[in-house]
């Protein structure tokens, strides 16, 4: 959609200022004309190229990156002068062409190699038509200073030897006059000079008596006559033909180049043109790092909203003694309120943020970075329209009130739904309460257009109709009582007060008069002003609350997350414990099962070998003892147990976690599927019920008994079908089949738990979204049982502890 924002409001929002510093910042003439002709873009598209093509001018420059924009010349009043047939250019305009056209093929070739980081800088440069072929035969005709080569043509070359030998030539017969013992008293200075382009010696007016010559010229006082003498009259008459035939070849030469460069003028200037569009945007990124801007979000529509934003002309001062002034203030519209009304004292800066939150939007859909924050948006206004500043005019008989009114009349004709409307000093320069009437009817009238509104104003009325409105927003500068100064501050939400004899205290005015003032102003004291006093309590006290209250749930957040982060540490460390203590499980178990062996062995060849059965059997006691101590240093004597049943688990009972050796207290009651949660000291951890035993049966005459690790069956398939079970039974048997099939080895298994109502496929998700052997599970697919069954992948093998009697 095209933006409609006409030159009043580009004149009192600055705009041309904006336009000077991008200038200021441009490389070649050229560049600079386009810099101070730029404008917003007509459409968003175009707005949000120009922005990313910035962005990536200022990735370049980041890198160190050199681009000649300063070689370039303005070229083209030389390319119109080479258009007419038979025209022929002067040598130094065709350098100025070649050094520019040499210079955007650097660019373009600069750009071409940092492609990666600029690929839309690249697609533009790559349109620079390559004019090597021109450059070429001007560098080869003519010097960097205008001078045509020797080398510029064959006759040329031979037409400059001989001319070099003539003059030779001509020297020679003049230094032997100039040497002549008899002509020394008739000669004003022994030199060989020129006069009309031939050359002469200067002698004194007696020179008669001894020489014969032309005279060429003489001296102001007639004390030296310039004399050609008659000796090499002839030879500079041939010299003067041997010059023309030179001035002919030399022009014959321009006239080749300029016919050259004829032919492709049109696309010579576009490449300029191209070329100048690149340096404004380069000039733009520049512009962007002084000011420390970024590249905002610009979209076609949804709301206003300025995140630290400094009005570009002010914030032009970073670095210098006033730095310190320049405060950011965030703005929002369009988000909740179509219309802000900005109240405060004078000189508190509400004009400065009606034209900060204009300028901006200008600058955005011109493509330009702001100097606000990344996470700033800007819509894509249908138009800018403003009324800033006194408009007063003699010349058209024009008051400031009336100047206003016409001005408000125009945005009144023009405005259409999308369009930011920014007004200064609502409803002022007439009778206050008329002119809160007015002000109030033409915020209403430009809300109906579908307009977005920024204004200012001082009158009380029109704060409180803010305060009932729906769309309408009330904002403040904030001022400080207490130093009587303003504090440059925006705060919406909140209506200001004018402070008119605070400042006037301030600035001087006898205080027998404030005094006065204060004594009428409390005996008029009006209601409406009363009511907005209340209102704007009870807005900063909603305030401190809100602030309060935002303050308290980023703290509960950051407390969740560091309890979060607690707890997936502690799980981490309940796993890395558990793998340990299978792997030192399985390490013992192994060792039993090579020692039963190798004693199954013996005690078959024990009578051949002499040994008796009893010593076989005492060697398989020893063993058991030897393999319980193992499993006791890897479980602890005191950890085994027998599990808790699920009915008496309860929520706060202190249990221990078989195999880890973690105490933790129950919390609340066992899900259907057998899942007890467990709160353990750095986290929470949930298991099946039993994988846990009571703290007060750790420790009984259980540990008396050996650990044994055994699986139900002989054999164990990939497969396990559950169908016909219920919770309970299904979390039983799959606890158990996850534990056999992660002991014999099994890499992956199938669980089949049918359609159904969906029971036993949420209590099998369940148990294997926590179990410890379980790498990781999913739906099966079509071929393999589709939804009503689930393929598991297991860890690599260790032996479960689940197991555990």
């Amino acid at each position: 959609m095209m933006s409609q924002i006409d030159r009043h409001t580009l004149e009192i929002l600055e705009w041309p200022a904006i336009q000077a510093r991008l200038a200021a910042r441009a490389g070649s003439p050229l560049g600079r004309e386009l810099a101070q002709a730029l404008y917003p873009l007509p459409t968003l598209e175009d707005a949000q190229r120009v922005r990313n093509e910035v962005d990536e001018f200022r990735a370049l420059l980041s890198g160190g990156v050199a681009l000649p924009f300063d070689r370039l010349h303005d070229i083209r009043v030389s390319l119109r002068q080479s258009r007419p047939e038979g025209a022929v250019l002067a040598a130094i305009d065709l350098v100025r062409i070649a050094a520019s056209l040499d210079a955007a093929a650097e660019i373009r070739r600069t750009i071409a190699r940092s492609r990666e980081r600029c690929p839309l800088l690249h697609t533009v440069a790559a349109r620079l038509d390559d004019h090597t072929d021109l450059v070429g035969a001007i560098h080869a005709a003519i010097e960097v200073t205008g001078e045509i080569k020797d080398t510029a043509s064959r006759k040329l070359n031979q037409l400059r030897i001989r001319l070099h030998e003539l003059r030779n030539l001509i020297h020679t017969r003049l230094q032997s006059l100039l040497t002549t013992p008899a002509l020394q008293p008739y000669l004003a200075e022994p030199l060989v000079t020129i006069r009309n382009e031939r050359y002469v010696i200067p002698v004194k007016p007696n020179y008669r008596i001894v020489l014969k010559g032309v005279v060429q010229d003489r001296s102001v006082s007639g004390a030296t006559i310039f004399l050609e003498p008659q000796e090499v009259v002839e030879l500079n008459n041939h010299l003067r033909l041997l010059q023309r035939s030179e001035a002919e070849e030399i022009r014959r030469v321009l006239a080749a180049l300029t016919a050259s460069l004829r032919s492709r003028a049109g696309t010579v200037l576009s490449t300029m043109l191209l070329t100048a569009d690149l340096d404004v945007r380069c000039a733009a990124a520049r512009l962007a790092d002084a000011l420390h801007c970024a590249p905002v979000a610009l979209k076609d529509a949804g709301p206003l909203l300025l995140r630290e934003a400094r009005h570009p002309l002010l914030a032009e001062r970073i670095g210098d003694a006033e730095a310190d002034r320049t405060i950011p203030i965030d703005l929002r519209l369009g988000e909740g309120f179509d219309a802000l009304l900005i109240t405060g004292p004078n000189t508190g800066g509400k004009t400065v943020a009606l034209k900060t939150a204009g300028l901006l939007s200008l600058m955005a859909q011109a493509g330009l970075h702001l100097p606000a924050s990344p996470d700033s948006e800007v819509p894509f206004f249908t138009g800018i329209l403003a009324d800033i500043g006194d408009e007063q005019s003699i010349e058209q008989s024009l008051s400031t009130f009336s100047s206003h009114i016409s001005q408000i009349r125009q945005i009144l004709d023009a405005v259409r739904p999308g369009t930011l409307v920014l007004l200064d000093e609502l409803g002022a320069g007439t009778d206050p309460v008329e002119g809160a009437c007015l002000g109030i009817a033409i915020l209403d009238a430009l809300l109906e257009r579908g307009a977005l509104v920024v204004a200012t104003t001082h009158l009380d009325a029109i704060k409180a109709h803010a305060y009932s409105h729906p769309r309408i927003e009330n904002g403040c500068v904030e001022f400080d009582l207490d130093t009587l100064r303003p504090l440059y501050k925006l705060l919406i939400g909140l209506s200001g007060r004018s402070h008119g004899l605070a400042i006037a205290s301030r600035v001087g005015l006898p205080q027998g008069v404030i005094r006065q003032a204060e004594r009428l102003l409390g005996e008029g004291r009006d209601p409406l002003r009363l009511l907005l006093d209340r209102l704007e309590g009870e807005h900063q006290r909603l305030a401190v609350e809100r602030e309060t209250l935002t303050r308290d749930a980023a703290e509960t957040a950051k407390a969740r997350s560091e309890a979060e982060a607690s707890r997936d540490t502690a799980r981490t460390e309940v796993e890395r414990l558990y793998r340990r203590a299978c792997e030192q499980t399985e390490g013992a178990v192994a060792e039993a099962r090579a020692e039963i062996d190798q004693l199954l062995r013996e005690f078959r060849s024990a009578q051949s070998r002499g040994r008796s059965a009893q010593q076989v059997r005492q060697r398989l006691i020893d063993l058991e003892q030897q393999t319980k101590a193992k499993l006791d240093d890897v479980v602890g004597p005191d950890r085994v147990a027998h599990s808790v049943d699920a009915a008496s688990v309860r929520d706060g009972q202190e249990v221990v976690i078989k195999g880890i050796g973690q105490r933790g207290i129950v919390i609340g009651q066992p899900s259907p599927a057998g899942i007890v949660e467990i709160r353990l000291p750095l986290g929470r951890l949930r298991v099946p019920v039993e994988a846990v035993v009571a703290e007060g049966d750790a420790g009984r005459g259980e540990t008396n008994r050996p650990i044994r690790l055994s699986r139900t069956q002989d054999t164990v398939t990939n497969e396990l079908n559950l169908i016909g079970c219920d919770a309970t039974e299904a979390a039983r048997r799959l606890d158990q089949y996850v534990g056999d099939a992660f002991i014999v080895g099994l890499p992956s298994i199938r669980i089949i738990h049918g359609k159904g109502a969906g029971i036993l496929r949420k209590t099998v998700m369940e148990l294997l979204r926590d179990h410890p052997l379980v790498q990781s599970f999913r739906a099966a697919d079509y071929r393999e049982g589709g939804i009503g069954a689930t393929i598991v992948e297991l860890y690599p093998r260790g032996v479960s502890m689940g197991g555990a009697a």
